[in-house]
């Protein structure tokens, strides 16, 4: 069992925005509710950047309430918080602090756009709190999951709620009107990447009633992540450990030219499945100013772009969003982007617009 914390030392709870808004999770703010996370995945970058194990401690800030507050009123009405670092906001430490819906409660009083990332159907407790948010202004939740095969979920997340129950959880945020996608990550070579694999994840991810899927791979930020991986790769496969020096040759991003084929093959599979692979606009609409949505319209298209390898579109896409964003607007340029139509009734009258950065 971990040692709880109250961390005196910490500046901020939102820490400073982005350089660039996410585009996958809409947030310009990553915050961590607690430090430390009792999860302790195999997988997660944390026990590669922290000092001393993932899971040995969890700190929390004091007066976490009074933080948000007094940091809430620096930001911009559209900026999104993302509680999606790797400390998942629903640990079992929330079960018995409530920090998380400590700050839920700030953000539902000042009627502030939030999404979360978790692995646990804990988030389902918050689930009215949530909805108020959502009905006020944007509120969305991202479920993460490794597979749907349980053998593989105790090697890599063994202290986490099961597979199924994860999906129980995106059934009923969606019934109750919450946006909700699955994360599906990491991708691991040759382990939960298979077209088997994830065809059936994929299949019962759209089944379960989400609005979109996002994946990433696995990355491994230093040695001693490496290191840790490798062992515990060597459990888990029935292939040379070999095969994934070969694929990380640079020893942090996997190979380009695999992960153009994979994600070649999981947009076929979501084509094939009827699922996006970002937050659709229509759940979305209404709730932000017309820089921000008409910035994060564009990112979408640029995001499938991207896994079909049209690079060049890719840049000028991410470049008129960013533009955008900043309250310019290229009128010849927006006109002639392929989802002008889902925004041309936001246009500005002008070329005046309000900077969302």
């Amino acid at each position: 069992m971990p040692i709880f914390l109250v961390d005196v030392n910490r500046p901020s709870l939102f820490g400073s925005p982005l350089a660039a808004i996410d585009d996958t999770t809409m947030s310009r703010y990553h915050a961590a509710i607690y430090d430390g996370c009792e999860y302790g995945c195999a997988y997660c970058e944390g026990w590669g950047l922290l000092a001393r194990p993932l899971n040995e401690s969890v700190r929390m800030m004091p007066n976490i309430a009074q933080h948000a507050t007094q940091e809430l009123a620096l930001m911009q009405p559209d900026d999104v918080v993302g509680l999606v670092a790797e400390s998942d906001a629903y640990q079992p430490a929330e079960q018995r602090f409530r920090r998380t819906r400590s700050v839920l409660t700030i953000l539902a009083a000042q009627q502030r756009p939030v999404v979360i990332m978790t692995k646990s159907p804990h988030v389902l407790e918050d689930i009215d709190l949530l909805r108020q948010i959502h009905l006020q202004r944007f509120a969305m939740v991202i479920v993460s999951v490794v597979s749907h095969s349980p053998d593989l979920q105790s090697k890599f997340e063994d202290k986490v709620a099961s597979y199924t129950a994860r999906l129980a959880a995106v059934t009923a945020l969606k019934k109750r009107g919450i946006p909700v996608g699955v994360a599906l990550m990491p991708l691991v070579p040759y382990i939960n990447d298979t077209d088997y694999a994830l065809t059936q994840v994929i299949q019962q991810v759209a089944a379960a009633g989400a609005d979109f899927i996002y994946w990433d791979y696995l990355q491994m930020p230093n040695q001693r992540h490496r290191n840790r991986m490798n062992d515990i790769m060597i459990r888990v496969g029935n292939y040379p450990i070999s095969y994934l020096r070969e694929l990380y040759r640079d020893g942090v991003a996997i190979d380009a030219r695999y992960r153009a084929e994979r994600d070649a093959v999981v947009l076929r599979i979501c084509d094939d499945n009827r699922i996006a692979i970002r937050l659709p606009y229509a759940l979305f609409r209404g709730k932000f100013g017309a820089a921000y949505t008409i910035s994060h319209i564009i990112a979408h298209q640029s995001s499938r772009d991207a896994l079909q390898g049209r690079d060049v579109l890719v840049a000028q896409g991410n470049a008129l969003a960013e533009e955008v964003r900043h309250g310019e607007w290229p009128i010849e340029r927006l006109q002639s982007h392929p989802t002008y139509a889902l925004f041309r009734e936001l246009m500005p009258s002008s070329n005046a617009g309000s900077p969302v950065l």
